[in-house]
């Protein structure tokens, strides 16, 4: 047993943190950028090190957009102002050895939701599934016109993220008109789908009229034509399933929102389609083959 005792002393002496930096990972910075930070939303960012000897202590210095602060290691706060911003991040582990780091944080407008069409790349000769997902940033809503050409919609199969929508084809022009609107404000979310009957073997080419609605409910771009605001259609939406007096959304007066609001608002919802035997394409999108 005596024996053993130098080893066990010498393994243990391996596994001991020097305090004086020999023998350990040199101090390194792992935050080599940073993610970009949007006006008006939070933001949170702690920044890391690795190697040396802990415990380590950050130091940051530049201007700082106006709503940020930096404490312990950690930018948070919620951005008031945009451009871009040159930092220079120190740290200093408990040997005191430091590391530098010169970092850039881009501040901008948040970028807009997405509405994401899925179909398969390649030519499909039976029906398949067109997928339609919010992506990005909330939304509220949107308003979907899609072209059709040579496709025929399977309108029994469609699946709803939401109730509150209202659905419009017209089979001579082909085109399909959706508009659909959440209690909530979505992101990455499937928000339909819809089962398309291909009429002669083709590959799918979908280019949308798309008006997509913010999480404040606002429209980003120019509402397409309908009937009635779509502003009706998410007040439904937000108030749907509640019953009390003077609700926003009671349009029949029976002090519920609900499926016979829907259907109210439905009609003369979708202005009426001009027919064209070669029907123009919407503006700023183009048709497949």
């Amino acid at each position: 047993m005596r024996k053993l005792w130098p080893l066990l002393l010498l393994l243990a002496a391996c596994g001991t943190q020097d305090p004086t930096g020999v023998g350990v990972e040199p101090l390194r910075l792992t935050s080599t950028s940073l993610p970009p930070a949007y006006l008006g939303e939070s933001y949170s960012h702690a920044f890391s090190a690795e190697g040396g000897v802990r415990p380590y202590t950050f130091a940051l210095e530049g201007k700082l957009p106006q709503g940020l602060t930096f404490q312990g290691g950690r930018l948070a706060g919620v951005p008031r102002e945009k451009g871009q911003f040159p930092l220079t991040l120190t740290v200093e582990d408990g040997a005191k050895n430091s590391r530098v780091g010169r970092l850039t944080l881009n501040v901008s407008d948040p970028p807009p939701p997405r509405l994401t069409l899925v179909a398969p790349p390649a030519q499909v000769e039976g029906p398949f599934l067109l997928l339609g997902r919010v992506e990005v940033r909330e939304a509220s809503g949107f308003q979907l016109e899609l072209r059709l050409p040579d496709l025929a919609p399977d309108l029994q199969t469609l699946r709803p993220a939401s109730p509150v929508h209202l659905l419009d084809y017209d089979a001579t022009t082909g085109l399909l008109r959706l508009d659909m609107a959440f209690a909530r404000p979505v992101k990455d979310q499937e928000a339909f789908r819809l089962l398309l009957n291909p009429l002669k073997p083709l590959t799918p080419r979908l280019t949308p009229r798309l008006v997509l609605y913010d999480k404040e409910g606002k429209p980003l771009g120019q509402a397409l034509p309908r009937g009635k605001p779509f502003a009706e259609l998410l007040a439904l939406a937000q108030a749907w399933g509640k019953e009390g007096k003077d609700l926003k959304g009671d349009l029949d007066g029976d002090g519920r929102v609900g499926e016979t609001d829907l259907k109210a608002l439905a009609a003369g919802y979708f202005p009426k389609v001009e027919s064209s035997p070669n029907p123009t394409p919407p503006a700023g999108s183009e048709e497949g083959p």
